[in-house]
């Protein structure tokens, strides 16, 4: 009985996806859409919130990766990864409500089918991470 005791925290914990530092596999028409975009990019600190500005321009690279800016070529776009990923995001509406104007991590994603309009899931976002242009 001790060993099921113990065991049973490390079961549960090795079937958990892994929140950060998982290597995200995209398509290469996914890749070749997120490496145009973070051309001539540096990477900030993580961020855990967003302002209402830089929620304009939502762009989704796959289930894994969503991409925030201003507006299309902004100098610093935020690339957020949700928690576990955001199943069939790529194919969905996605439909957020932001408690205060600023988007911020842990909130909740929800995915509307864009055929029936019917609610299929949802996700939560992660850290935002900056990419700001490099400045020649």
């Amino acid at each position: 009985m001790k060993k099921l005791i113990f065991a049973l925290p490390i079961a549960i914990l090795l079937a958990a996806p892994a929140v950060s530092g998982e290597a995200i596999e995209l398509s290469e028409q996914q890749q070749a859409k997120l490496d145009k975009r973070l051309e001539g990019r540096t990477a900030g600190e993580p961020q855990s919130c967003i302002s209402m500005n830089d929620q304009r321009n939502m762009t989704v690279i796959s289930d894994d990766i969503l991409i925030f800016g201003s507006r299309r070529n902004a100098k610093t776009i935020y690339v957020n990864k949700p928690y576990g990923g955001c199943r069939n995001a790529e194919n969905s509406i996605l439909s957020y409500s932001r408690p205060t104007s600023s988007l911020c991590k842990g909130e909740i994603i929800k995915l509307i089918d864009s055929a029936s309009r019917i609610e299929m899931g949802s996700c939560t976002f992660g850290d935002f991470v900056p990419y700001t242009k490099n400045e020649d």
